[in-house]
């Protein structure tokens, strides 16, 4: 990834950090997940972010007018340029492909929608 300060190819998520969850432009106070790759494996990170991804279709299936799922964003601010260079905390990257394949994403979500009767219409070049 390219580093916002010194446009080179150096830009990197750190080991440990936050990931923040919004759908359809709503977020849950509490639709964000830690990781941390020192002690998590990519099964405790998938299973950390299904956790959210329900309870956010929990919450979401309560609302009496529901547009159907169409924006999935998962990003982190947790960032570090190889050279050292300061990254803005407004500075945000997509973790999907990162640290969650697309597929697995499309899984997840499609198992959450049919568990909550909710509708997906994802526009994967936007995701």
């Amino acid at each position: 990834m390219y580093c916002p300060k010194c446009l080179n190819n150096t830009l990197a998520i750190n080991s440990r950090g936050v990931v923040h969850l919004m759908i359809n432009g709503k977020k849950m106070d509490s639709g964000r997940f830690l990781f941390n790759f020192g002690e998590m494996t990519n099964n405790e990170l998938i299973e950390a972010f299904t956790e959210k991804i329900e309870s956010f279709f929990k919450w979401y299936s309560n609302f009496q007018n529901q547009d159907p799922i169409a924006l999935v964003e998962l990003y982190t601010s947790d960032l570090s340029c190889e050279d050292g260079c300061p990254i803005p905390i407004e500075h945000y990257v997509s973790v999907i492909d990162l640290l969650i394949k697309k597929e697995t994403l499309d899984k997840i979500l499609n198992s959450a929608a049919e568990k909550y009767s909710m509708t997906i219409e994802l526009n994967h070049e936007k995701n």
